[in-house]
């Protein structure tokens, strides 16, 4: 099936005379999802409101690779993608001249498209530097580029500036052997960067600038990402949807994480290891067998539990906020989606689905007071469905559990997603409802 967004995005620029070309795909290819467009530099922030009237959102900016950026558009057929490029860039190495290949364009079939010899060099650098291999669906394309008759005076004097002439000369004469050599291909690799280190120099001043802001984006900053929290019972399908949309966010070379920032498990400091060792645990001897509450207890054993609740509540909250602060805010920091594997919300429900009858105050102040998702979603599924999956407790027991779950949803802005159909259909309906308010959080 052939779609109309890329033609039609092309045909707007072209009735603007906004120059670019196309690098790589054609746009009438049938199920294109992809788009790498080169486009004039001084024309950028008009080409940026035609794509926005078509429905695109910048998702990349360019920060870490600059001259490049990722545009996206999800609708009822999958993400869309466009990679534009200001230069003829790799993560900071500037191999070829944009303002020149864009003069050498040609227009063919209504569409603009790069000289046979700009196609040889971006393909092949593209393929080397980009993929670290020749790829299959090229290397037809290129051996015919390379028995082309091409103007060999304008390749050699265009990569001599940027000091990899002879490199591509040699690669060129062993081409046979590089397209099924990844070894081969991963020398010239190395060579090339080498070499493009320093040719033009300002691809020494771009990689300094880019270690820095990797460093300064992990621990300075604001979030650019999402925090996608998942709860609900042992058996609900957490795993499961995680997965799926981890893949989904992928497709759309939206970088994610799972990350488990449950209060039960998982420990990053050796606060549980002291925790252990003094006996400080959340519930009463009592309240572990299930025969009583705290209440019933003697003052002077409720005042040690209360002192031992309260310090281990607390000692967990340095837990979770260490968690939050070295795995999840990082990656938001840079842009990522971080998908929870359970929350601090969690601590209302109880201690490994075992329900806990004090300190609860605190439990929700904790709970209040730690760092809000942006979307917390709670997988509901009916008790027969989990006990399926999961047989560790009753159906009377999931369901006392499942109850408690659906308390929360008022007090801590919880959305619900069906899990007891398939993965599938979960992740559609999470896509049907939720995608378009996470796509709005996150920041180019």
């Amino acid at each position: 099936m052939k779609t109309a967004l890329f033609p039609a995005l092309l045909n707007a620029l072209s009735d603007r005379g906004i120059p670019y070309v196309l690098l790589r795909d054609h746009p009438e290819t049938p199920a294109i999802r992809d788009l790498d467009l080169l486009l004039d530099r001084s024309r950028l922030a008009e080409f940026l409101r035609i794509a926005a009237q078509q429905g695109f959102q910048l998702l990349k900016s360019g920060r870490l690779n600059p001259g490049k950026k990722v545009l996206l558009l999800w609708n009822d057929r999958g993400p869309h993608l466009i990679d534009l490029h200001e230069r003829l860039i790799y993560h900071g190495y500037e191999y070829m001249d944009a303002t020149l290949v864009l003069s050498r364009r040609r227009r063919e079939g209504g569409y603009y498209h790069l000289s046979l010899e700009d196609e040889l060099l971006t393909l092949f650098l593209h393929n080397v530097l980009g993929k670290a291999e020749i790829q299959a669906k090229h290397r037809d394309r290129l051996f015919a580029l390379f028995e082309a008759r091409l103007d060999e005076n304008y390749i050699a004097e265009h990569l001599r500036r940027f000091g990899i002439a002879e490199i591509f000369a040699e690669a060129r004469r062993e081409f046979v052997t590089l397209a099924r050599d990844i070894t081969l291909v991963e020398k010239y690799r190395r060579r090339i960067l080498g070499r493009l280190q320093h040719h033009p120099k300002m691809n020494a001043v771009r990689q300094f600038q880019i270690r820095v802001r990797e460093r300064l984006e992990k621990w300075i900053g604001g979030k650019r990402g999402a925090l996608i929290a998942f709860i609900g019972p042992d058996g609900c399908g957490k795993s499961a949807i995680t997965t799926a949309l981890h893949e989904e966010f992928r497709r759309a070379t939206i970088a994610t994480d799972v990350v488990y920032l449950g209060p039960w498990g998982q420990h990053r400091l050796p606060l549980h290891d002291i925790m252990r060792k003094l006996n400080i645990k959340p519930y009463s001897p009592k309240e572990k067998s299930g025969t009583a509450a705290a209440g019933h207890l003697n003052a002077m054993r409720r005042f040690v539990y209360f002192c031992k609740g309260t310090v281990f509540y607390l000692l967990l909250a340095v837990e979770l906020w260490f968690r939050y602060y070295a795995l999840a805010l990082p990656r938001l920091r840079r842009g990522r989606i971080v998908l929870a594997d359970r929350y601090i919300y969690d601590l209302m429900i109880g201690y490994k689905n075992r329900p806990l009858h004090s300190h609860q105050r605190l439990r929700r102040w904790l709970c209040r007071r730690y760092p809000k998702p942006d979307l917390a979603i709670l997988l509901d599924a009916a008790p027969e469905v989990i006990y399926q999956r999961k047989p560790q407790f009753e159906v009377s027991q999931l369901d006392d559990i499942r109850r408690r779950y659906h308390e929360l949803r008022q007090t801590f802005d919880l959305q619900t997603l069906d899990t007891s159909v398939s993965v599938e259909t979960t992740r559609e309906d999470f896509k049907q409802r939720f995608l378009a308010r996470v796509l709005r959080v996150l920041k180019p």
